[in-house]
């Protein structure tokens, strides 16, 4: 029996080392942890909602499959708001957290199931007629979701497409489609890092190794006894005392270690809040992704004087300019030139709008590197599926020192046409700047503005016509309409705003006529062109816009300064 304890010390030991062997090998933990779902009818789109790729640590990667292998899928990232405004009452599957250990929890509604509620009608406003029943067709399909300018950022790929995020959970969603008819996916998957440490293996292993050695060193010992057989019997008995509270303490090892493969509770998506206030419209890299595609489409349409093409991307004066523009272009050919290409080869000052609602307006200022030139476009979105488009257009005067707008992150506020507090309100602007284009100096709006290098010229090159026009008995006059409604106005971080409107301008040349006879005009171009005449007896009306952007201070004190415009000619008729 002197062998049974060494015997058994050396078996504990090739346990306890087997045990942190098998910890390190096949039963070692996996270092990432794998959720996914099957989707039999998900519906045109499949939103992840925030939170979902932070349940576990990060980076974490989200991948999703298409039904079909040659399929395009896309994956689009944007906030919770601006994702379920886009989905609106469409059919819409959403991950919504862990179904299981290793399966995601997926929710699918039709038809409108899931939208979210319309606010309820102010107190003194009529409620909104009841709509139609929506048609259950139209609510399965959606515009392909990767091409909408409402996302921050979109990757793609051909049957499957996958990104890693590895930020705070926030308000970030993802939006995932194909063509926005068939399934937006077949499966998905999120991918997160484990923790794949063992933590029992070492000490097993250290065990395991002090066992067999004190095994074998007691072995050893026991052959060389020669004590009494009483001796040996205390010893024995010992030994057994020993071996019973040395078998105990180790047999807790494996349950320990089996104790901690549990299964946890499953975690529980944490988005951030939603933000009592209004986030900014567009980020700085979806800003010039927007910017990118816009210029690609109107330079296309400028090409080809499309006026179809073009109103994908154009809205309000800028459009209206464009196909005026395209007009006299197709009549007077090179007599005749387009209004500037959109400058976007860079973004100096991303001044969004910070707003929850639609339609949005947002605007930047951009250079082109050709020639060097400045210009601030105001963009617009009339819905959530909408593309933006440029709603104007102005050159900077060189020289121009805009003041400072708020961060991009957070965004500016767009003021109302009556905004208060400023040296004008907004909707009196353009018609303020056009009395004193039409009567100078003399003009009630003169000091309200400061001077300008445009005032100077147009104010000279009223009195050269009307002078070169005299001398052969004809006469001249000039209208400026400064519009109303047409308009936007931003705030800017010292309180003022940078309004953006337009002006109509009209200048009728009228021949010189007496009593016996009357004299002609000989027609300058493009009004050659676009009358078809080279000379006339009958006045002659030609008509330019107008899309100015002024700086207006706040308070009654300081001036408005004029910082850009665009002017084009939009026609000529005889009357």
């Amino acid at each position: 029996m002197r062998y049974v304890l060494p015997a058994v010390l050396i078996v504990l030991g090739l346990l306890s080392g087997t045990l942190g062997v098998l910890q390190k090998t096949l039963w070692a933990p996996s270092d990432t942890l794998v959720a996914s779902a099957q989707l039999d009818d998900p519906g045109p789109v499949l939103v992840v909602e925030p939170g979902v790729l932070n349940l576990y640590g990060t980076p974490a990667e989200l991948e999703v499959t298409a039904a079909d292998a040659e399929q395009e899928i896309t994956i689009s990232r944007t906030t919770k708001e601006n994702a379920d405004a886009w989905v609106g009452a469409s059919d819409v599957s959403r991950v919504t957290g862990m179904a299981d250990e290793d399966a995601l929890a997926v929710t699918t509604t039709k038809g409108g199931e899931g939208a979210p509620a319309e606010d309820a009608p102010a107190e003194g406003e009529e409620a909104p007629p009841e709509e139609q029943e929506a048609d259950a067709e139209a609510l399965a399909t959606v515009p392909a979701p990767g091409s909408s300018d409402l996302w921050e950022s979109t990757v793609s790929g051909t049957g499957s497409a996958s990104l890693t995020f590895d930020e705070e959970a926030g308000r970030t969603a993802f939006v995932i489609g194909t063509d926005g008819e068939q399934p937006a996916a077949a499966e998905v998957s999120i991918t997160w890092p484990a923790d794949d440490s063992t933590p029992w293996a070492l000490p097993l292993l250290i065990a395991g190794g002090v066992l067999i050695v004190g095994g074998g060193i007691m072995g050893f010992f026991a052959i060389r006894r020669t004590r009494s057989e009483a001796e040996r019997r205390r010893s024995r008995q010992e030994r057994r005392r020993k071996l019973a509270e040395t078998g105990a303490a180790f047999a807790i090892v494996p349950v320990i270690a089996l104790a901690g493969c549990a299964p946890e509770e499953l975690p529980v998506a944490e988005p951030a809040p939603s933000s009592t206030t209004p986030a900014a419209a567009v980020t700085d890299a979806q800003l010039t992704e927007i910017l990118s595609r816009i210029s690609a489409e109107v330079s296309a349409a400028d090409e080809k004087l499309d006026e179809k093409k073009l109103s994908a991307r154009a809205s309000g004066p800028f459009l209206a300019q464009r196909e005026a523009a395209y007009e006299v272009k197709d009549k007077a050919g090179d007599k005749a030139s387009l209004p500037p290409a959109v400058a976007t080869d860079e973004v100096l000052v991303n001044h969004t709008s910070a707003t929850d609602q639609w339609p949005r307006v947002t605007s930047a200022v951009t250079r082109d590197a050709e020639s060097g030139t400045t210009q601030l476009l105001v963009l617009a979105q009339k819905d959530a599926r909408a593309d933006y488009t440029v709603w104007s257009q102005t050159a900077l005067q060189p020289g121009t020192e805009l003041p400072e707008v708020p961060d991009a992150r957070a965004g500016a506020e767009l003021l109302p046409p009556e905004q208060d507090g400023l040296r004008l309100a907004p909707e009196k602007v353009a018609e303020a700047y056009a009395d004193v284009l039409g009567k100078g100096e003399e003009s009630e709006s003169a000091k309200t503005f400061t001077e300008d290098a445009f005032r100077k010229q147009v104010a000279d090159n009223q009195k050269k016509q009307r002078d070169a026009l005299e001398e052969g008995g004809a006469k001249i006059d000039f209208e400026y309409t400064g519009s109303t409604d047409e308009l936007t106005a931003m705030a800017t971080a010292d309180g003022g705003a940078i309004v953006t409107g337009v002006i109509g301008t009209k200048t009728t040349i009228t021949p010189d006529s007496t009593e016996s006879t009357t004299g002609s005009l000989t027609l300058p171009s493009p009004a050659k062109e676009v009358t078809g005449e080279e000379k006339t007896s009958k006045k002659l009306e030609q008509t330019t816009e107008l899309v100015m952007t002024w700086v207006v201070p706040s308070g009654e004190d300081d001036p408005i300064t004029m910082v850009g415009m665009n002017e084009v000619y939009t026609g000529a008729k005889l009357v």
